[in-house]
């Protein structure tokens, strides 16, 4: 019998995928003796499974030097998965600074003076996305685009992803050395997601029930089960854990839910709740074009006045372009393969969309 030894920190652990974090945590793990969740909300339980070992809720931010070294202490391994997120037309980059690269650099200062020995970083395949398609891409053939399709985040993800890969093997206070990892998550749906599939969900409910379709409806758009995400981060800790000599590198971990647009993805959701797409589709370039152009004259107003306009022309172009990578480095290091076929993922998520409060 494995011997339940080791504490595991869940930054972030109170939103979406962090709940799926802690709820893998508690099924499938027999190491873990305590879950630690640090968040700005207090861990509330908002998936169903047994709770085998104590979770102790930390409630703070991740640029809370103090903090962060009481969340840290006699901790084992970190899963990093707390950050902020600003898009639309004027996101707040300072803010997603603040955030997502000092308080990283906070966290990994905690972690070196508290001698944690693993970290698991919640990146995004935001990294490597520009103005062009990616099919099928792996971490060989991808890289960082001259520019970022998104303005701000994207940024603040690759310089945090750097910054924690860099501190692959530093050594701790207390002689032993913290090994690190990065997950480029997929644009993730499931239980606990009010983002996502919720806004198609809410833009149908704002048409009188129908959801607008934008573009040709050809693009593949690669979406993921949170529940997969999640179990990537066990299987990469666990990877670490017995063979730390695969730290230093970043990883993709798709699942197989089925390549489609994204408005096709989220028919059956919007069904669920007596919703649909439009029969119609509008072109790309009658939505896109007028955005870059309203875009333009906020930039022009911006010294006057900050206006963030949600729909914004990256999004657009987003949803409207191939994007979906391959699992094949993260299967042979990390041991990752899905553990929610799609349709296990599609069940429990009508079920979640369905009844989900808007």
């Amino acid at each position: 019998m494995t011997l339940r030894s080791e504490r595991i920190l869940v930054t972030g652990g109170s939103g979406f995928l962090g709940q799926h974090i802690v709820k893998l945590l508690q099924e499938r793990t027999d190491y873990v003796k305590e879950i630690r969740v640090l968040d700005l909300k207090p861990f509330t339980k908002q998936l169903e499974y047994e709770d085998k070992v104590p979770l102790t809720s930390i409630v703070g931010s991740v640029t809370d030097c103090g903090l962060l070294e009481k969340a840290c202490r006699k901790v084992s391994s970190v899963f990093h998965v707390a950050g902020l997120i600003s898009f639309g037309t004027a996101p707040d980059i300072d803010a997603m600074f603040q955030i997502n690269v000092n308080g990283t650099k906070k966290l990994i200062d905690a972690c070196v003076e508290c001698g944690v020995g693993r970290l698991v970083l919640c990146s995004t395949v935001d990294v490597v996305i520009g103005f062009d398609d990616i099919e099928n891409g792996c971490e060989q053939t991808t890289e960082k685009p001259n520019k970022f399709l998104f303005p701000g985040y994207p940024e603040t993800k690759y310089m945090q992803e750097n910054m924690v890969l860099q501190t692959n093997g530093k050594q701790t206070v207390n002689g032993g050395k913290l090994a690190t990892i990065s997950l480029r998550a997929n644009v993730m749906y499931g239980e606990g997601d009010h983002y996502y599939v919720a806004n198609g969900i809410r833009s149908a409910l704002s048409n009188k029930g129908t959801l607008v379709q934008v573009g040709n409806g050809k693009s593949l758009f690669q979406q993921c089960y949170a529940g997969n995400t999640a179990w990537a981060f066990i299987c990469a800790d666990k990877a670490l854990k017995s063979k730390n000599s695969i730290g230093g590198q970043a990883f993709f971990v798709p699942d197989d839910t089925p390549l489609t647009s994204s408005f096709e993805f989220m028919r059956p959701f919007l069904e669920s709740r007596d919703l649909k797409l439009s029969s119609y589709r509008i072109p790309f370039h009658v939505v896109y074009w007028p955005l870059v152009i309203f875009e333009f004259v906020l930039k022009l107003l911006s010294p006057l006045v900050r206006i963030n306009f949600q729909t914004a022309s990256c999004s657009v172009k987003y949803i409207n372009m191939n994007l979906y990578f391959k699992r094949d480095k993260a299967h042979k290091l990390l041991g990752y393969s899905p553990l929610f076929s799609p349709s296990e993922a599609m069940k429990m998520s009508l079920n979640f969309y369905k009844h989900m409060k808007l």
